[in-house]
């Protein structure tokens, strides 16, 4: 039981990943479908093949944002750590880590990131999901490069009518005189040969507004990017039930997966594998406060991607990847 929820846990966040790449395929099944037949994630992910999705067509939106069929795209590997859910004092108002950031030559048909997830699955069917999801992300066929990008994306109905990845719908407010925008290449030049770049990223509700606001910050303190004005949501309009942090990779099906964050495993240490560190959740009067102790974890492939255990607001992740289903 304590694994399948583990599992029942990571499914919204394969689904957001999904949402991610398809920007808006428009999927059926449930939540709840999912406590009777795991077997099923497959088609959560991908969308089943008796579907048939009013929003692709001749001109797919699925096809404008990949390149290709998205059914061509294997399951995502993750390696991630998450906060409990369920629970009645399992209300979350942000999250603040920082994480390193890598390049890898990644080809099209591939994709590597990490990020946060801040989550509330409504009543537990895909069209109550509501997500915010923060990170970068290495996608050469939506930037046409294999840099590192800063990338947001949200919905508050599981992808089904609403939501976008960047600034490809309206919904995100950009601060003015913010440093970086949504989809923008992570300046990694600007960073002293020798030193690994960190982005600093914060994303708390706004006691006053509501609004959902992003932070960055290239090797600094972070300033706002903007933000997700609490109309845009149903249920993160009151908060969250969940948040998630680590990293993923995904390509295309029978093709190796690329490295994850640095590309070692979180056994080969402090200094050569991935970190997110100085771990906090913000509390609803905007204080924060370390995450001191384990959370539940969530590994695709330990032999090509996995996380360490959390240990004062830090733990390692990644992989070499090159695993193939």
């Amino acid at each position: 039981m304590f694994k399948v929820t583990l599992i029942l846990q990571a499914i919204a966040l394969c689904f957001f990943f999904h949402a991610l790449r398809t920007r808006g395929v428009q999927l059926r099944p449930t939540i709840q479908k999912f406590k009777e037949n795991y077997s099923d994630l497959h088609d959560f992910v991908h969308g089943s093949t008796k579907q048939n999705p009013k929003s692709l067509n001749s001109s797919s939106i699925a096809a404008m944002t990949f390149g290709q069929d998205p059914s061509t795209w294997d399951k995502p590997f993750f390696a991630l750590h998450l906060t409990s859910y369920g629970g009645p004092n399992d209300n979350y108002y942000g999250l603040h880590t920082t994480m390193g950031v890598y390049n890898h030559k990644l080809t099209p048909g591939q994709w590597s990131g990490a990020a946060i997830w801040v989550y509330h699955d409504g009543d537990g069917v895909e069209s109550s999901f509501n997500s915010i999801h923060v990170g970068w992300h290495i996608h050469p066929e939506r930037y046409g490069d294999s840099h590192p990008h800063f990338y947001t994306v949200w919905t508050r109905d599981g992808h089904v009518t609403t939501g976008c990845i960047n600034m490809d719908c309206a919904d995100f407010v950009r601060a003015n005189g913010s440093v970086i925008a949504p989809g923008d290449a992570i300046q990694v030049s600007d960073v002293p040969d020798g030193h690994i770049p960190n982005i600093t990223l914060r994303v708390p509700k706004d006691q006053t507004s509501g609004d959902w606001w992003v932070y960055y910050g290239l090797n600094s303190v972070p300033t706002g990017v903007g933000y997700f004005p609490r109309s845009s949501f149903t249920y993160l309009a009151d908060k969250a039930k969940q948040m998630a942090f680590g990293g993923a990779v995904v390509s295309i099906r029978a093709d190796p997966t690329p490295p994850m964050g640095s590309g070692f495993l979180p056994n080969d240490g402090l200094g050569r594998a991935a970190s997110f560190t100085d771990l906090r959740i913000i509390d609803r009067d905007g204080s924060s406060k370390p995450i001191l102790v384990d959370l539940l974890k969530f590994v695709t492939d330990e032999k090509c991607h996995s996380i360490a255990p959390i240990h004062n607001g830090t733990f390692l992740y990644g992989g070499p990847g090159n695993c193939v289903r």
